[in-house]
């Protein structure tokens, strides 16, 4: 069977979040350092032309960064509720990889050399859950997300693009 084409993203989300304190659990069990980041604030909007009308905020939600043994990457697992501005709740995960480099490192550590990250630093897959409606068919995509990490004069924000993964039908 010949594949028509290669598989394909459509720009589709912009994700700001922006986190507040952590809590720092320790080391688990299997070695791997937990965290987890409450998430203060934030916005999922739609981009110009993609078909899904979301322009939402965060009303809850929170982040477990698990940190590996070697200390070189971080697992991430976002979990929130979003408010869309016509009222309508939905769900938005996501799980992801983050490069432990020293630019990352100073944004956490808050250091006053701390420079905006380019996107790429963060990747990570999204889903969504959404009751009737015009944002149900969220459910049935699985979209891709490339992070970067914001520093503003009083700590730091993610910007994530998130895009909707698609593959052409395979010819018979």
């Amino acid at each position: 069977m010949a594949q028509s084409s290669s598989p394909s993203l459509e720009p589709a989300f912009l994700a700001r979040l922006y986190p507040a304190p952590d809590f720092k659990i320790g080391s688990t069990s299997n070695g791997e350092i937990l965290n987890v980041v409450p998430i203060s604030s934030g916005t999922v909007i739609s981009e110009p032309g993609f078909g899904i009308p979301l322009d939402a905020e965060i009303a809850f939600g929170s982040d477990y960064v698990r940190i590996n043994p070697s200390q070189s990457h971080a697992r991430i697992h976002v979990n929130a509720i979003l408010k869309n501005k016509d009222g309508t709740l939905v769900t938005y995960s996501y799980r992801g990889v983050i490069k432990m480099d020293a630019a990352f490192l100073a944004i956490l550590s808050g250091s006053p050399d701390a420079k905006t990250t380019t996107f790429g630093n963060a990747v990570s897959h999204v889903t969504f859950q959404a009751g009737l409606g015009p944002l149900k068919e969220l459910e049935d995509n699985l979209f891709v997300g490339s992070a970067r990490f914001v520093v503003e004069d009083k700590g730091f924000f993610i910007e994530t693009k998130q895009c909707l993964r698609y593959t052409e039908p395979f010819e018979a």
